[in-house]
């Protein structure tokens, strides 16, 4: 992990102290670094690796990281790992016996489970890294089990000898540093935190700090800031937010951004209450009451089933009727009601849970609303911060946030990304994933179109500046955008295939739950794709995916996690 702040030095007055402010870097992104084909060879001959592969059997691919010296990566032909229809409490159990047993391949036998999506046919375990019980930051492994076989496993752990884990520093005195270098706490914000390890990582190299994380609130705001437990020193510390762009909501809505028709749509899965209790509507917007003949009065908020929307710039959306027994009631949600915000960012989080939900029936997350908040007093971004997602006002060039489709597609994969399986280890990986939830339910590569208040959209998937992989552009966005140009090739590639529908959808988004860093996504994509729980000989869109992966290491540098040379199967199947 690279530092991810520095200390600034700002001046108060003329003879006053100088007063340490924390400059907030981005939020962790994967650190890849190539290795060297001598340094795979001579790991592939060491004795955990071998000792492994005279166990297992089969035809196993396995990428080292070049300075922890432990597999990232190891996709083959699979090892019968578990019944199908196996529980998660069993994959779980065989997934730790598993890592226990190659202890000395991964360098800790030190894992503990973070998750799990199960299916019948494909399932994947997610396991978080812990040292002498606390928890490591970034340390992690994904087990893909497709069809019973354990056919994929990725991620990075690392092998640590030394570290002290006591800590010489109290979270009281970790806290007050933390404080003495953000904005003055005010009523209602609060501070927590964690004792940690924090690797630090930098070309050919890697340190270990045994640190307090500490997660302080101001207002809206949230920062997370890493202290030096031993010595009390803040190390490095991040914006928490995911800032991007935003969307829409329900009933009278645009039909896709600011500008575009105002389309009527039903008002699904909205909350409605009365004195006869509760009701919500269903997917045609269509919702009754039970109870004895004569009036009800009847009254909602865009509250509903998958999102709670609330008006930072106003009051909220309300409505009051009455109904009676021997008509139909028609509620629309107009201006006489609700801003065009409120409406467009319920509308966009609820067909964005409803479109996803589906490929994760298991995900508890999915079942509950997210809260978001319009119109916040600022403008050009959107943010989701740990529970909510937030949408800016218009100005300064730029449109409300929540009017747009795409944005609010995106901040709510920020989310659904924080509360899927593994954890938030590669933030250029998130940023990807909130674009990818939009893209496949808009199918443009434009991403989020009157984001501008001329137009222009924030990102283009079709931009010539993104198309070749560039080791270089390390900004979370940008290197998002990469993987994005990718994907949209790819996901345009399999509808010209013939693959659509559930069948297209699970495979552009199921690889969420298996891949944690960028350089996972391609094996990621290979386990979804698979028919017969084996890696090695391939899968049916393999040649395909591949195809693209390469046709986008153009610049001389090829995309981590890709094989170094033709799969056998697509050797003289270029597009």
């Amino acid at each position: 992990m690279q530092r991810l702040g520095a200390l600034a030095i700002f001046v108060v007055g003329c003879g006053s102290p100088a007063v340490p402010r924390l400059d907030l870097g981005e939020p962790p992104s994967e650190w890849f670094e190539p290795a060297a084909e001598s340094f795979q060879l001579a790991q592939l001959a060491h004795g955990p690796t071998q000792r492994f592969l005279a166990q297992r059997g089969g035809t196993w691919e396995l990428d080292f990281d070049p300075v922890l010296a432990t597999p990232r990566s190891m996709r083959g032909s699979g090892i019968a790992f578990c019944a199908a229809g196996s529980s998660e409490a069993e994959l779980e159990t065989a997934a730790l016996a598993f890592v226990r047993e190659h202890a000395d391949l991964f360098g800790t036998a030190e894992l503990v489970s973070a998750g799990a999506v199960v299916e019948r046919e494909l399932s994947t375990i997610s396991l978080a890294q812990r040292h002498r019980g606390v928890p490591v930051i970034a340390g992690h492994l994904g087990l893909t089990i497709s069809r019973g076989r354990l056919v994929l496993v990725q991620g990075t752990t690392y092998p640590i000898h030394e570290l002290v884990t006591t800590p010489q520093i109290g979270l009281a005195r970790a806290v007050a540093a933390v404080r003495a270098v953000l904005a003055p706490a005010h009523a209602g914000d609060r501070d927590a935190g964690r004792l940690v390890i924090l690797p630090e990582r930098g070309p050919g190299s890697i340190r270990y700090h045994l640190a307090w994380e500490v997660t302080a609130w101001r207002g809206p705001d949230q920062a997370v800031v890493y202290v030096d437990a031993h010595g009390g020193s803040v190390l490095s510390g991040y914006d928490a937010h995911r800032y991007d762009y935003a969307g829409r909501a329900t009933n009278h809505v645009d039909e896709r951004t600011v500008g575009d028709a105002v389309v009527p749509l039903p008002a699904s899965h909205l909350r409605l209450h009365s004195s006869r209790g509760t009701a919500t509507s269903d997917g045609d917007g269509a919702f009754k009451f039970s109870g004895t003949a004569g009036p009800l009065i009847v009254s909602a908020n865009l509250h509903g089933a998958y999102v709670d929307v609330q008006n930072l710039d106003g009051p909220n959306a309300t409505f009051i009727g009455m109904m009676r027994p021997e008509s139909a009631y028609a509620l629309e949600w107009t201006e006489a009601r609700s801003t065009p915000e409120e409406r467009d960012v319920f509308r966009g989080a609820t067909v964005t849970n409803r479109y996803v939900a589906p490929v994760f029936p298991g995900l508890t997350w999915l079942d509950r609303p997210i809260l978001a908040k319009v119109n916040h007093k600022r403008t050009c971004n959107a943010y989701w911060n740990g529970s909510s997602i937030n949408f800016f006002a218009a100005g300064n060039g730029c449109n409300n946030t929540g009017r747009i489709f795409d944005v609010v597609a995106h901040e709510w994969g920020h989310g659904f990304d924080a509360n899927a399986p593994g954890a938030a280890i590669d933030g250029a990986l998130g940023e990807f994933i909130g674009d990818l939830i939009s893209f496949v339910q808009t199918h443009s590569p434009l991403l989020g179109p009157g984001f501008f208040t001329d137009g222009k959209p924030v990102r283009d998937l079709e931009d010539p500046n993104y198309q070749c992989y560039d080791p270089k552009k390390r900004e979370v966005h940008a290197a998002g955008h990469l993987l994005g140009a990718v994907v949209w090739d790819i996901f345009l590639d399999l509808e010209r295939a013939g693959v659509t529908g559930d069948r297209l959808k699970r495979l552009m988004l199921f690889p969420i739950a298996i891949a944690q860093t960028r350089a996972g996504w391609y094996s990621a994509m290979l386990a979804v794709d698979d028919d017969d729980g084996n890696l090695v000989n391939g899968t049916p869109n393999e040649c395909l995916i591949y195809n693209q992966f390469k046709a986008h290491s153009c610049a001389g540098a090829r995309w981590p996690g890709i094989p170094d040379r033709d799969p056998p199967q697509c050797v003289n199947r270029a597009p």
